[in-house]
């Protein structure tokens, strides 16, 4: 199965799969995310939508990746979590920056939008992080017209990044107890309408 880790049950568009990721490892308004600063605005807008601050770091210039020298610099104790983008299929120092993350106590999340199939020392990126989060947008490598994936080993960020796509609800159980797609409407969170298109 493609990546060699996670679930693929989560969909939804790109931006909405990075915001979901951040609401379900539970960044908050006054965190602080360290990403790139050479991305598109996909990665960063999504840690406004959480209340919370994007710390941008410089690129490695041979990579155009993020550039694990100079992440430490940027860490305070706001800082929660570092997305790490894969940009243009070139995988970053993910080793590295896992090795920093967990110095520090933060979470990793993988955009590999523009890295589908990129492998990392013979794993899929995207499944080596906390999450990994995957565009179909019409220009990517794996195009579905629109939209995105999200996927994670741990049950219950699923089920909470889950839950801010369809308003708050937790539909995947009730559908699964029910064999139909049941919908009592009972909000447990603030959530949004981050559905999948059909294809």
């Amino acid at each position: 199965a493609w990546p060699a880790s996670g679930s693929l049950r989560p969909s939804f568009v790109v931006v909405a799969a990075i915001h979901a990721a951040l609401y379900a490892i539970g960044i908050e308004p006054g965190d602080e995310v360290i990403t790139t600063s050479y991305t598109f605005a996909g990665t960063w807008q999504p840690i406004l939508h959480q209340g919370a601050t994007p710390v941008f770091v410089d690129i490695d210039p041979r990579t155009f990746d993020l550039d694990p020298r100079r992440i430490e610099e940027r860490i305070t104790p706001r800082t929660k979590a570092i997305i790490a983008v894969h940009i243009g299929g070139m995988p970053a120092d993910i080793d590295e920056i896992l090795a920093i993350a967990e110095r520090h106590g933060l979470a990793v999340i993988e955009d590999a939008c523009q890295a589908h199939g990129a492998t990392y020392h013979g794993r899929q990126v995207g499944s080596i992080g906390v999450i990994g989060c995957y565009s179909l947008n019409s220009s990517k490598i794996l195009s579905g017209g629109e939209g995105g994936l999200l996927v994670a080993d741990d049950p219950d960020l699923l089920a909470r990044a889950r839950r801010l796509r369809t308003f708050g609800e937790d539909i995947p159980e009730l559908a699964r107890l029910t064999g139909w797609n049941f919908r009592p409407y009972t909000g447990y969170s603030i959530g949004w309408n981050y559905r999948h298109q059909e294809m």
